[in-house]
């Protein structure tokens, strides 16, 4: 007989025995790694960039009249006009525009731009029966006339031959001369001047713009034309060998006016105390280029007044005899086309100090222009304040001084 405590102790160890054992547990496993994120390529280093071009080079020019052509292509319109002003329609500005692209740097061709096509084609869309190329309810027939001259024959193109020779005749027909009734004598405020076309007054701006037009028509050197226009240009000179009654008593500067007896800028007072029209530098460069196109030599004697008046009075930042940024575009080109025509690099300027004209000029234009290749005069007189018109004077007045500057 088992006893109970025994008995006990034996059922005891059978439950024990009889339980499922339990299996040990494996340890966790080890969490995995985030994975690594892939390491960004970097991409190359970029070479460094190009050092800007020294102001007043020739690299440097180079590149503010790419920038400028590029602003000007930029803004071309469907219909060849340029800009969104409210004159953008004027065929002078178109043309300006046009003529100062088709002689920038890169030399663009109609197939290459079409929209020097488009230009041409607005241009020639407006030639009038007279051969003038103008808006007639706008006026300045003649001025517009001469601008489309200079963009027609820049392009190279045969087609347009037919139109710029009606142009041609129509500027030659705006000159005040024995065919209109004049007389060098009995009018000496007019004879051989070119006006804007739509009045019988003429004006030494008009005459260089519509003599710059008889250069690029290859008028002939023994046109009257030149010989008529020398006589005008020479009465817009403050010079005491001027023989025009609108023009006595000055003080033998040699600066020129807008048309004798009359001064953009107002009057000066001489030194007798006289009251006389105050001679600035457009005029007298437009007038020193006008004669030289005219076939006036270098020792003429009227034509070295000029040089004198520009020697005492250079500049290449502001107008001489001006008030402040007026005009200032119009004065680049005309500053620019003076010399080129003289063929002059530098000028020796009155105290003796030598200026290399070019490098002045383009070093100041290169300050002025803006970040999107576009000029603008802060002044709005004679419509600089364009962007279109003033890029398309700088342009121009760039194109001409690249050649006068060094590699």
């Amino acid at each position: 007989m088992i006893r109970p405590m025994l008995l006990s102790v034996l059922l005891g160890a059978l439950i024990l025995a009889a339980a499922p054992c339990r299996a040990e547990e494996p340890a966790p496993a080890p969490a995995p790694k985030p994975a690594e994120p892939p390491k960004e390529e970097k991409p190359p280093a970029a070479p460094p960039a190009a050092p800007a071009a020294k102001p007043g080079t020739k690299a440097a020019a180079i590149e503010a009249a790419k920038k400028a052509a590029a602003y000007l292509i930029k803004n071309a319109n469907d219909d060849g006009t340029y800009g969104q002003a409210r004159t953008k329609g004027l065929p002078g500005i178109v043309a300006l525009a046009a003529y100062a692209i088709a002689k920038s740097p890169e030399a663009p061709t109609e197939e290459k731009l079409p929209a020097l096509s488009k230009s041409a084609a607005y241009l020639i869309s407006k030639q009038q029966e007279s051969g003038a190329i103008a808006i007639p309810q706008m006026g300045l027939e003649n001025y517009n006339t001469s601008c489309a001259i200079l963009a027609l024959k820049a392009l190279n193109n045969p087609k347009y031959e037919e139109p710029l020779q009606k142009a041609l005749k129509y500027v030659l027909e705006c000159q005040l001369d024995e065919g209109e009734g004049y007389t060098a004598k009995e009018h000496d405020g007019a004879f051989g001047a070119f006006g804007y076309g739509n009045s019988k007054r003429g004006d030494l701006s008009n005459t260089s713009f519509s003599l710059d037009a008889l250069k690029a028509m290859g008028v002939k050197e023994d046109s009257p034309a030149w010989k008529n226009a020398i006589v005008f240009i020479k009465r817009c000179q403050d010079a005491e060998t001027n023989d025009s009654k609108l023009m006595q008593g000055g003080d033998n500067s040699g600066g020129m006016v807008y048309l004798p007896g009359d001064s953009e800028f107002g009057e000066i007072k001489t030194r007798s105390g006289k009251e006389f029209p105050k001679p600035y530098g457009n005029m007298t460069y437009s007038g020193i280029k006008s004669l030289i196109y005219c076939g006036v030599k270098a020792d003429d004697a009227e034509l070295q007044l000029a040089w004198k008046w520009i020697k005492n009075n250079y500049s290449a930042t502001e107008v001489p005899g001006g008030k402040g940024p007026q005009g200032y575009f119009y004065y680049a080109v005309a500053m620019a086309k003076a010399f080129t025509a003289a063929g002059m690099t530098e000028i020796t300027l009155a105290d003796g100090k030598k200026a290399a004209w070019a490098v002045d000029l383009t070093t100041h234009l290169e300050s002025l222009q803006k970040p999107d290749g576009s000029f603008a005069n802060s002044d709005p007189r004679w419509m600089e304040s364009d962007p279109v018109l003033a890029t398309a004077y700088a342009l121009q007045a760039l194109n001409i001084s690249i050649a006068s500057l060094k590699d």
